[in-house]
């Protein structure tokens, strides 16, 4: 029975050899570049290994190492810190500007989602550079306008400022990625059938109330997207500190994230076992927050269903 069974199986594998030949070129693309890089930092996340030696095994030393370095515990507050607001505002901004042009502009929606969406064009390095023109210390168009105000030229270093560069990162990321929320919530409510606006009209429903009864409820899975998404990047935060900042994490680290401290530990001390930990960390991080996120949104469900 068995055998019988086992033939077949060969029989039709032969039969299909055409379709696995084609799947084998991406099945191992994906296996060098996507598995064996997964397993690798797992496996050298309990070695010390700077990339030319043998990889010595630590057991946990990387892990608890990283957990007691004052560098990498500020990191942590600073993504969560980054994290949080460039995710509420950004997300919060695209919501409303995607409701403004969707309810109210008739004409050139596509040109808004155009304008809108050019921040996100332009790269990390370029929007580091315009941001800098605009609150550089001499000759920052924003210590130029304090001064016009004041009579008295401003040089305030605000790039420098430990309390001032991470709003300041904050900005950049909402600047770069408030467009792209927009253009998904705005799909969402194109989705969102008129009928359902038309009649809460007639019945005399106030717009607040058909914003957070019916429009926030039938969006929720655009928003639960839109929120995981900002999530992931927060938690990864990388680029736009590293250019506003040149690579240095700001004063006293005071914009380093965990993957600038990632880079800097596996790629400028060449401490792959520590930053593989670092990676691990960050893994669960995510996996953590999207598996809340999840049982958040379902149980919104349930609660808008009963």
């Amino acid at each position: 029975m068995a055998l019988g069974r086992t033939g077949k199986t060969l029989r039709q594998m032969r039969r299909d050899n055409a379709f696995y030949l084609a799947m084998a070129p991406f099945v191992v693309i994906f296996l060098i570049f996507s598995v064996f890089p997964v397993l690798f930092s797992f496996y050298l996340g309990f070695n010390q290994w700077d990339g030319f030696s043998e990889p010595r095994f630590v057991g946990f030393e990387n892990y608890l190492r990283a957990l007691n370095d004052p560098v990498f515990q500020k990191a942590i507050w600073n993504t969560i810190y980054l994290w949080f607001w460039s995710s509420v505002v950004t997300v919060t901004l695209a919501l409303g500007l995607a409701v403004l042009v969707n309810e109210y502009v008739a004409f050139g929606k596509n040109w808004f989602r155009m304008v809108f969406l050019l921040p996100l064009l332009v790269a990390p390095a370029i929007a580091a550079i315009i941001l800098r023109v605009f609150f550089t210390s001499s000759g920052g168009l924003v210590n130029l306008f304090i001064g016009s105000i004041t009579g008295t030229p401003s040089y305030f270093d605000w790039l420098g400022s430990q309390e001032w560069i991470k709003p300041l990162v904050a900005l950049l990321v909402v600047w770069r990625w408030t467009g792209w929320y927009m253009i998904i919530f705005m799909a969402g409510l194109q989705s969102i059938p008129r009928d359902i606006y038309e009649a809460a009209r007639i019945d005399g429903v106030g717009r607040w109330a058909i914003f957070s009864r019916i429009t926030v409820p039938l969006l929720m899975p655009s928003i639960a997207f839109a929120v995981i998404t900002a999530t992931l990047g927060g938690l990864q935060m990388f680029d736009e500190p590293y250019v506003l900042t040149q690579g240095l994490g700001g004063t006293n680290n005071s914009t380093t994230t965990i993957g600038m401290y990632l880079y800097a530990t596996a790629f400028t001390q060449f401490n792959f076992g520590l930053g593989s930990a670092v990676s691990w960390y960050i893994f669960a991080a995510v996996v953590v927050l999207t598996l809340s996120y999840r049982f958040l949104n379902q149980r919104m469900r349930e609660g808008a269903g009963a």
